[in-house]
Protein backbone atom coordinates (compact mmCIF):
# COMPACT_ATOMS: atom_id res chain seq x y z
CA UNK A 1 0.00 0.00 0.00
CA UNK A 2 1.45 3.34 -1.03
CA UNK A 3 1.64 5.91 1.75
CA UNK A 4 0.40 9.48 1.36
CA UNK A 5 3.04 11.91 0.14
CA UNK A 6 1.79 14.80 2.25
CA UNK A 7 2.99 15.62 5.74
CA UNK A 8 0.29 15.32 8.34
CA UNK A 9 -0.56 18.03 10.85
CA UNK A 10 -2.79 17.07 13.75
CA UNK A 11 -4.63 19.76 15.72
CA UNK A 12 -5.45 18.25 19.12
CA UNK A 13 -6.99 21.44 20.44
CA UNK A 14 -9.66 21.42 17.70
CA UNK A 15 -9.76 17.63 17.28
CA UNK A 16 -9.34 18.06 13.54
CA UNK A 17 -6.74 16.94 11.02
CA UNK A 18 -5.47 18.53 7.84
CA UNK A 19 -2.68 17.78 5.39
CA UNK A 20 -0.13 20.01 3.75
CA UNK A 21 2.26 19.38 0.94
CA UNK A 22 5.95 19.13 1.93
CA UNK A 23 6.53 22.59 0.43
CA UNK A 24 3.67 24.08 2.46
CA UNK A 25 4.86 22.38 5.64
CA UNK A 26 8.44 23.59 5.18
CA UNK A 27 7.18 27.12 4.49
CA UNK A 28 4.99 27.06 7.60
CA UNK A 29 7.90 25.69 9.64
CA UNK A 30 10.19 28.47 8.34
CA UNK A 31 7.59 31.12 9.20
CA UNK A 32 7.28 29.64 12.67
CA UNK A 33 11.05 29.88 13.21
CA UNK A 34 11.16 33.41 11.78
CA UNK A 35 8.47 34.42 14.25
CA UNK A 36 10.59 33.12 17.12
CA UNK A 37 8.13 30.30 17.86
CA UNK A 38 10.20 27.28 16.93
CA UNK A 39 8.37 24.21 18.14
CA UNK A 40 10.13 21.70 20.39
CA UNK A 41 10.91 18.33 18.83
CA UNK A 42 10.54 15.02 20.62
CA UNK A 43 12.13 11.82 19.28
CA UNK A 44 10.14 8.68 20.03
CA UNK A 45 11.81 5.32 19.39
CA UNK A 46 9.56 2.32 18.73
CA UNK A 47 11.01 -1.03 19.82
CA UNK A 48 9.64 -4.56 20.02
CA UNK A 49 9.73 -7.99 18.46
CA UNK A 50 9.12 -8.60 14.79
CA UNK A 51 5.49 -8.65 13.67
CA UNK A 52 3.92 -6.80 16.62
CA UNK A 53 2.92 -3.73 14.60
CA UNK A 54 5.84 -1.42 15.33
CA UNK A 55 5.67 0.10 11.84
CA UNK A 56 1.88 0.12 11.65
CA UNK A 57 1.60 2.31 14.77
CA UNK A 58 3.67 5.31 13.56
CA UNK A 59 2.12 5.01 10.08
CA UNK A 60 -1.35 5.15 11.62
CA UNK A 61 -0.29 8.08 13.82
CA UNK A 62 1.29 10.12 11.04
CA UNK A 63 -0.74 9.12 7.97
CA UNK A 64 -4.10 7.96 9.36
CA UNK A 65 -3.98 4.67 7.47
CA UNK A 66 -3.30 1.01 8.19
CA UNK A 67 -0.70 -0.91 6.22
CA UNK A 68 -1.32 -4.63 6.59
CA UNK A 69 1.68 -6.00 4.69
CA UNK A 70 5.13 -4.44 4.37
CA UNK A 71 8.76 -5.50 4.27
CA UNK A 72 10.53 -6.05 7.61
CA UNK A 73 11.86 -2.77 8.97
CA UNK A 74 15.54 -2.05 9.36
CA UNK A 75 15.06 1.61 10.24
CA UNK A 76 12.40 4.14 9.24
CA UNK A 77 11.43 7.57 10.51
CA UNK A 78 8.17 9.52 10.50
CA UNK A 79 7.26 12.98 11.69
CA UNK A 80 4.11 14.84 12.61
CA UNK A 81 3.44 18.40 13.68
CA UNK A 82 1.02 18.35 16.61
CA UNK A 83 -0.84 21.62 17.20
CA UNK A 84 -1.90 22.58 20.73
CA UNK A 85 -3.24 25.74 22.37
CA UNK A 86 0.27 26.45 23.72
CA UNK A 87 1.95 26.07 20.33
CA UNK A 88 2.39 22.32 19.91
CA UNK A 89 5.44 20.28 19.03
CA UNK A 90 7.13 18.16 16.37
CA UNK A 91 6.89 14.40 16.89
CA UNK A 92 9.76 12.50 15.25
CA UNK A 93 9.24 8.72 15.36
CA UNK A 94 12.12 6.29 14.80
CA UNK A 95 10.91 2.81 13.85
CA UNK A 96 13.48 0.12 14.63
CA UNK A 97 14.08 -3.46 13.52
CA UNK A 98 12.74 -6.35 15.55
CA UNK A 99 15.46 -8.75 14.45
CA UNK A 100 18.39 -9.15 16.82
CA UNK A 101 20.88 -8.97 13.92
CA UNK A 102 20.11 -5.25 13.77
CA UNK A 103 20.66 -4.72 17.50
CA UNK A 104 23.54 -2.25 17.00
CA UNK A 105 21.40 -0.03 14.78
CA UNK A 106 18.50 -0.26 17.23
CA UNK A 107 20.79 0.75 20.11
CA UNK A 108 21.92 3.79 18.10
CA UNK A 109 18.29 4.84 17.67
CA UNK A 110 17.63 4.36 21.38
CA UNK A 111 20.65 6.50 22.22
CA UNK A 112 19.38 9.27 19.93
CA UNK A 113 15.79 9.15 21.22
CA UNK A 114 14.07 11.10 23.97
CA UNK A 115 11.67 8.30 24.91
CA UNK A 116 10.58 4.80 23.97
CA UNK A 117 7.39 3.04 22.95
CA UNK A 118 7.88 -0.59 23.95
CA UNK A 119 5.46 -2.56 21.77
CA UNK A 120 4.20 -6.13 22.07
CA UNK A 121 1.18 -7.94 20.60
CA UNK A 122 -1.69 -8.76 22.93
CA UNK A 123 -2.46 -11.89 20.88
CA UNK A 124 1.13 -13.16 21.26
CA UNK A 125 2.34 -13.40 24.90
CA UNK A 126 5.82 -14.42 23.74
CA UNK A 127 6.29 -10.96 22.18
CA UNK A 128 6.18 -9.45 25.68
CA UNK A 129 9.04 -11.74 26.73
CA UNK A 130 10.98 -10.68 23.64
CA UNK A 131 10.39 -7.01 24.48
CA UNK A 132 11.77 -7.57 27.97
CA UNK A 133 14.87 -9.17 26.46
CA UNK A 134 15.35 -6.22 24.12
CA UNK A 135 14.92 -3.74 26.97
CA UNK A 136 17.28 -5.63 29.30
CA UNK A 137 20.12 -5.40 26.76
CA UNK A 138 19.83 -1.60 26.58
CA UNK A 139 21.91 -0.49 29.58
CA UNK A 140 20.99 3.24 29.82
CA UNK A 141 17.24 2.50 29.67
CA UNK A 142 16.36 3.44 33.29
CA UNK A 143 17.00 7.07 32.36
CA UNK A 144 14.64 7.07 29.37
CA UNK A 145 10.88 7.66 29.53
CA UNK A 146 8.93 4.60 28.43
CA UNK A 147 5.33 3.75 27.53
CA UNK A 148 4.40 0.08 27.31
CA UNK A 149 2.06 -0.59 24.38
CA UNK A 150 -0.07 -3.71 23.92
CA UNK A 151 -0.95 -3.62 20.23
CA UNK A 152 -3.54 -5.64 18.26
CA UNK A 153 -6.22 -5.23 20.91
CA UNK A 154 -8.77 -5.69 18.10
CA UNK A 155 -7.69 -9.33 17.85
CA UNK A 156 -8.44 -10.24 21.48
CA UNK A 157 -11.87 -10.27 23.09
CA UNK A 158 -10.88 -10.55 26.75
CA UNK A 159 -7.97 -9.49 28.93
CA UNK A 160 -5.73 -12.56 28.69
CA UNK A 161 -2.42 -13.58 30.19
CA UNK A 162 -0.46 -11.07 28.09
CA UNK A 163 -2.58 -8.17 29.39
CA UNK A 164 -2.12 -9.24 33.02
CA UNK A 165 1.62 -9.78 32.61
CA UNK A 166 1.96 -6.40 30.88
CA UNK A 167 0.14 -4.58 33.67
CA UNK A 168 2.51 -6.15 36.22
CA UNK A 169 5.55 -5.30 34.08
CA UNK A 170 4.40 -1.71 33.57
CA UNK A 171 4.06 -1.30 37.34
CA UNK A 172 7.56 -2.75 37.82
CA UNK A 173 9.03 -0.40 35.23
CA UNK A 174 7.01 2.58 36.48
CA UNK A 175 5.64 3.10 32.98
CA UNK A 176 2.15 3.80 31.61
CA UNK A 177 0.47 0.88 29.83
CA UNK A 178 -1.78 1.48 26.81
CA UNK A 179 -3.75 -0.95 24.66
CA UNK A 180 -3.76 -0.03 20.98
CA UNK A 181 -4.95 -1.19 17.60
CA UNK A 182 -2.96 0.08 14.64
CA UNK A 183 -5.81 -1.19 12.46
CA UNK A 184 -8.69 0.69 14.13
CA UNK A 185 -6.52 3.55 15.56
CA UNK A 186 -7.75 2.80 19.08
CA UNK A 187 -5.29 4.14 21.65
CA UNK A 188 -2.70 5.20 19.06
CA UNK A 189 -2.80 8.94 19.73
CA UNK A 190 -3.05 8.26 23.47
CA UNK A 191 0.14 6.18 23.42
CA UNK A 192 2.22 8.81 21.61
CA UNK A 193 0.73 11.67 23.65
CA UNK A 194 1.51 9.85 26.89
CA UNK A 195 5.08 9.33 25.77
CA UNK A 196 5.50 13.03 24.95
CA UNK A 197 4.17 13.90 28.43
CA UNK A 198 6.64 11.45 30.00
CA UNK A 199 9.48 13.02 27.99
CA UNK A 200 8.43 16.52 29.05
CA UNK A 201 8.32 15.46 32.71
CA UNK A 202 11.79 13.94 32.46
CA UNK A 203 13.20 17.06 30.79
CA UNK A 204 11.58 19.26 33.44
CA UNK A 205 13.16 17.16 36.19
CA UNK A 206 16.59 17.60 34.61
CA UNK A 207 16.14 21.34 34.07
CA UNK A 208 14.79 22.15 37.56
CA UNK A 209 18.15 21.91 39.45
CA UNK A 210 19.69 24.34 36.95
CA UNK A 211 16.83 26.80 37.45
CA UNK A 212 17.19 26.51 41.22
CA UNK A 213 20.93 27.19 40.94
CA UNK A 214 20.25 30.22 38.75
CA UNK A 215 17.66 31.60 41.19
CA UNK A 216 20.10 31.10 44.10
CA UNK A 217 22.90 32.82 42.16
CA UNK A 218 20.69 35.84 41.51
CA UNK A 219 19.85 36.06 45.21
CA UNK A 220 23.51 36.58 46.18
CA UNK A 221 25.38 39.83 45.54
CA UNK A 222 29.00 40.10 44.37
CA UNK A 223 30.35 40.26 47.93
CA UNK A 224 28.54 37.06 48.88
CA UNK A 225 25.74 38.67 50.87
CA UNK A 226 22.23 37.37 50.39
CA UNK A 227 19.82 39.89 48.91
CA UNK A 228 16.05 39.95 49.04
Amino acid sequence: MELPTKSSILDLSLNTQCTRSPEESHEAWAQCKDAGRQLPEYKAVVVGARGVGKSALPIQMTHHCFVKDHDPTIQDSYWKEVALDNGGYILNVLDTAGQDIHRALRDQCLAAGDGVLGVFALDDPSSLDQLQQIWSTWSPHPKQPLVLVGNKCDLVTTAGDAHTAAAILAHKWGAPFVKTSAKTRQGVEEAFTLLVHEIQRAQEAVAEPSREKTRHHKAVCSCGCSVA
